[in-house]
């Protein structure tokens, strides 16, 4: 670790992270040992290539080493300069850029342990677009402008709709619902006056069978129900933490008009002020 890399007149701290690093008072005060040789070598033997700084990690107290660099030719990004984990081979140094990664596999960047080949790789590697490159990530760019372009855009609209339909909801179930109703009977086409009024009566039933669900559930939550479960001809019925044994003889009359219209429907269906079919041997009764 030396302070000599980042004395170099070409490598920078980029200005966000040193707000950041100003605000949390910590001090840049080196480049993570892996790297530094590497950076370093670029740098002096490249004068215009501008090394920026864009990550840090924790060093000693307050201090930070530099982790990672974005490298820079007449603001035009020729690659990037950190560590990555490789194996068993534990942290490693990472060169990538568009290149590197349009020519490997398993990853986006060459990991090396040899700050050598970096530093050759980075040679070969980085540079200026040649016109192809350029048009080809110019084509990626507008590309992902193009094809997001109207999702952003539908996703806007849709808010807004929703803003719109919620108080249109709320006019119609209220003041606006007279109206609706006048337009049925005065204007709409009778196929549609008839399909409102199959729904309204279809929801007037699924309102009162909601309603008995919701009793059910509350007083089972409550434990306020009979539970009542057939047993080899007997009825053991369990309300609050008492058990009782019954049978057709001496169950309660109320129980018994209860179980009577269960048993005709199906399981897993309710009747109002009644109470639930489980199954063929299990009721949940209302109880008064």
């Amino acid at each position: 670790m030396s302070l000599n890399t980042l004395n170099l007149s070409n490598v920078v701290i980029d200005e966000r992270l040193q707000r950041e690093l100003t605000k949390e008072n910590l001090a840049l005060n080196g480049v993570m040992t892996l790297i530094d040789p590497v950076v370093s070598r670029l740098a002096t033997l490249n004068p215009l290539w501008n090394f920026v700084v864009t990550s840090t990690t924790y060093n000693n107290g307050n201090g930070r080493l530099a982790a990672d660099f974005k490298v820079m030719l007449d603001s035009e990004e020729l690659g990037h300069i950190g560590t990555s984990y490789m194996g068993n081979k534990g942290r490693v140094i990472s060169i990538t850029n568009d290149r590197i990664s349009k020519n490997r596999e398993r990853s986006s960047s060459y990991r090396t342990s040899d700050a050598e080949k970096a530093v050759l790789m980075a040679k070969k590697m980085f540079g200026k677009m040649n016109p192809s490159e350029r048009i080809s990530k110019a084509w990626d760019e507008a590309e992902r402008v193009v094809t997001r372009a109207s999702w952003n855009k539908e996703r806007e609209r849709s808010n807004y709709q929703g803003i719109v339909k919620s108080e249109l909801i709320q006019w119609a179930e209220g003041k606006g619902f007279a109206l609706f109703m006048e337009y049925l009977q005065k204007e709409a086409v009778p196929h549609i006056k008839q399909k409102i009024d199959n729904a309204r009566e279809k929801l007037e039933v699924l309102n009162t069978e909601m309603k008995t669900i919701e009793r059910v559930q509350n007083d089972f939550g409550a434990r306020n129900t009979a539970l009542v479960v057939k047993d080899a001809g007997k009825y053991l019925v369990k309300i609050k933490d008492n058990v009782d044994m019954y049978d057709d003889n001496n169950l309660p009359l109320d129980m018994r008009m209860k179980l009577g219209m269960l048993k005709l429907v199906e399981d897993e269906q309710y009747l109002t002020d009644v109470g639930c079919k489980v199954t063929s041997e299990i009721f949940v009764l209302l109880v008064d």
